[in-house]
């Protein structure tokens, strides 16, 4: 098992800003914010964590696999789209520890069920996929490899002193480095 690893979260100046300040949520650094599994969707049998906040991160800057993956075209412009919203982005990097809530996910269990045909995806077969998507998690410290579209989901904070900057971009040019990419 691995003592540390060093992953990568894209976020804006806006943001970025309210990670140092805690003005937004009385604490400073990255806070578990988005839902690992929205409310609506998955079954009730899902454990609660599973509707928990997280922060998603990724294991390289630009992973191959998301920059040319032909089953799943569209999910580094989806993923970056959110993101280039504001003027300024920010990559930034930090370490995992063992004591960080941190697992590493198939994301490809719920894109499979949204690049299906219409009327393909059923509530059942989403539920489906969100069981196999939460059942995927193996510890950050402990993935080997082998996921299709590996993401992080972290359900603990991150303490801004472990946040570094690896650059800042215009969104433009971030764009423009989703668009070069073929999406």
């Amino acid at each position: 098992m691995m003592k540390t690893l060093k992953v990568y979260h894209y976020t804006n100046a806006k943001a970025y800003n309210s990670m140092a300040t805690g003005c937004d949520f009385d604490k400073k650094g990255l806070q578990p914010l988005r839902r690992f599994i929205r409310y609506g969707r998955g079954s009730k049998t899902l454990p609660e964590d599973a509707r928990e906040g997280v922060i998603e991160a990724l294991l390289e800057p630009e992973p191959k696999y998301c920059l040319e993956n032909p089953k799943f075209p569209h999910w580094w412009e989806y993923l970056m789209f959110d993101i280039c919203r504001e003027k300024q982005i920010l990559l930034l990097s930090f370490e995992i520890k063992k004591k960080d809530l941190a697992f590493v996910v198939e994301r490809a269990h719920i894109e499979r069920e949204l690049y299906k045909e219409e009327g393909k995806s059923t509530k059942r077969t989403m539920n489906l996929a969100c069981r196999r998507y939460y059942d995927s998690r193996i510890p950050a410290l402990e993935y080997k490899g082998g996921y299709n579209l590996a993401q992080l989901a972290i359900w603990s904070p991150i303490d801004f002193k472990r946040l570094k900057i690896e650059w800042i971009k215009h969104h433009s040019e971030v764009w423009q480095r989703v668009k070069d990419n073929g999406w």
